[in-house]
Order: structure tokens, then C-alpha cells, then sequence
């Protein structure tokens, strides 16, 4: 990737205002960063895999572990079947050393609790992508 190519990013979060937030003013607002989809659900997750024109096209994938109709580490091997080199990101409040030991199996790459600083959100979006 050249310093010019910004990181695709998809953004997987059920509250919509917060989703929202953290695209325009968390990642978006940084440079090297372009959320390129958004979800609020798994099946709108899928659809934008699938019918979407994404695959190849993420970096980074970042996911709530509520959604509405299941637990977002079921993403996880869409995500990685649609881009094979995508680096997956949990953004949850819902975080215990037993919980973060199962994303880690699951194939998680990093695990980040909600309440992080916006500039730390940004900062591990372009560490786990390779942006520096």
C-alpha cells in the first residue's frame, strides 16, 4: 500500500448514532482512513460482502460484538473469505480476559473496549492495516 492509498475500513456497530460518530469523526476525520461500509446487523454486514463489491477492496474491519441477530465474530470467516489479508478489529464494552482469550481464537486481530480515546481507535486501525 502507498503512503497516498488510504485504508478501506468497514465498520460493523448496531447504534446507528454511534456508528455514525466513529466513522465521520473517529476515522474519517484522520487521514489514511476511508470507511468504505458501514452495518448496524450481520445480514447487512453479508449483503455488503456479497452484493457489495468489496471483496479484495478491506483492510480493516471493525465490529461490535452485540448485533441484533448474532455475535459479530460470526463476520469473522465471511470477512477473511472475502479479503484474505483483512485485519479484524472488536470494538466492544463487553470485554473479560476469558472473552478476549475466544476472539483471539476466533481470529480476531485486536480487541478494543469502547471507551478508548477516539485518536487510540484511530491508531490501532492504522497499526493493525499497516498504515503505521
Amino acid at each position: 500500500m502507498s503512503p497516498k492509498t488510504p485504508l478501506k475500513v468497514m465498520l460493523v456497530e448496531d447504534h446507528a448514532p454511534f456508528r455514525q460518530a466513529i466513522a465521520a469523526f473517529v476515522l474519517e476525520s484522520e487521514q489514511g482512513l476511508e470507511v468504505i461500509a458501514q452495518a448496524g446487523s450481520l445480514a447487512e454486514a453479508r449483503r455488503a460482502l456479497d452484493g457489495g463489491g468489496l471483496g479484495g477492496r478491506l483492510d480493516v474491519a471493525l465490529i461490535d460484538l452485540l448485533l441484533p441477530d448474532g455475535d459479530g465474530t460470526e463476520l469473522v470467516g465471511d470477512l477473511r473469505r472475502a479479503n484474505p489479508s483483512i485485519k479484524v478489529i472488536v470494538l466492544s464494552e463487553n470485554l473479560w480476559p476469558r472473552r478476549v482469550e475466544e476472539l483471539s481464537r476466533a481470529g480476531v486481530d485486536a480487541v478494543l473496549d469502547k471507551v478508548q480515546s477516539p485518536r487510540q481507535i484511530a491508531r490501532e486501525v492504522r497499526r493493525e492495516g499497516g498504515g503505521g
